[in-house]
């Protein structure tokens, strides 16, 4: 398992903009996710766009693997409306604390998300 680094708001924002890129071009992107070999290709993108990252595709692929649950997270809080609203000028999350308190006591793994810019 590779030790865990933390992404710099450059790396992540590069990382979804070539995921997206990647989505868009169709060579990538099956039905059922992303073709083999994509890491690679995000590796190598990313340290074109962010030199001296150092980044390797375990550390890509556990990233993405994050970004995914915050994304199905905030899905979820969405779904069920009723207090939570997204801001679309800081790209977070709004809600009373303590609509969220108990939002994460049902779903205890993800407190964490609490205060973080996506």
């Amino acid at each position: 398992m590779p030790p865990h680094r933390t992404w710099t708001q450059l790396e992540d924002d590069m990382l979804v903009d070539i995921l997206t890129e990647l989505t868009l071009e169709g060579k990538w992107k099956s039905d059922t996710g992303f073709k083999s070999g994509y890491l690679k290709v995000i590796e190598q993108k990313l340290l074109d766009k962010v030199p001296g990252a150092e980044l390797s595709v375990s550390n890509i692929e556990n990233r993405i693997k994050t970004l995914k649950k915050h994304a199905m997270a905030i899905n979820e809080m969405l779904i069920i409306g009723s207090g939570f609203e997204w801001d679309y000028v800081n790209n977070k999350m709004v809600c009373e604390k303590k609509l969220f308190d108990e939002w994460a006591k049902v779903i205890l793994k993800l407190k964490y998300l609490l205060c973080i810019v996506f």
